[in-house]
């Protein structure tokens, strides 16, 4: 259905495409919600359980031996990567939960336009998809 629906709005044609619409992205907004899960589930095993883990808190031996300070700079490095993958999997959960709503509402809008604009053929549309 999204092709046709996609094919009903009259946005701007891709190059090489017959008539108005976008290409149909084939997206589905449980896939997008259940990656939101998924990346805000890695995000917060990150911040609860690894990073609290490079805390560095290791007793020091008071004497700046050369590997001490060696380890100390990998171990930083690594803590604020780390930070920063938790970060980004934050930044992709908003992301995608944005976009499965954006998707859904997008769907819901073409459906009620096309029902509205040619009911006999939206009935025969929406039918023939499965009613998705």
């Amino acid at each position: 259905m999204r092709t046709r629906l996609n094919g009903w709005d009259e946005g701007p044609a891709p190059e090489g495409a017959d008539g108005g619409g976008l290409f149909d992205l084939a997206v589905d907004g449980a896939t997008l919600t259940g990656l939101g899960t998924e990346v805000r589930a890695l995000g917060d095993g990150l911040t609860r359980d690894v990073l609290p883990r490079l805390a560095g808190d290791a007793e020091e031996t008071g004497a700046e031996l050369e590997s001490e300070v060696a380890l100390r700079s990998v171990l930083s490095a690594w803590r604020d990567r780390l930070g920063d993958v938790a970060a980004e999997c934050a930044r992709l959960d908003e992301g995608f939960t944005a976009s499965a709503t954006g998707f859904a509402e997008t769907e819901a809008g073409a459906r009620a336009e096309l029902q509205r604009a040619a009911p006999s053929w939206a009935d025969e549309l929406l039918t023939e998809d499965g009613a998705r």
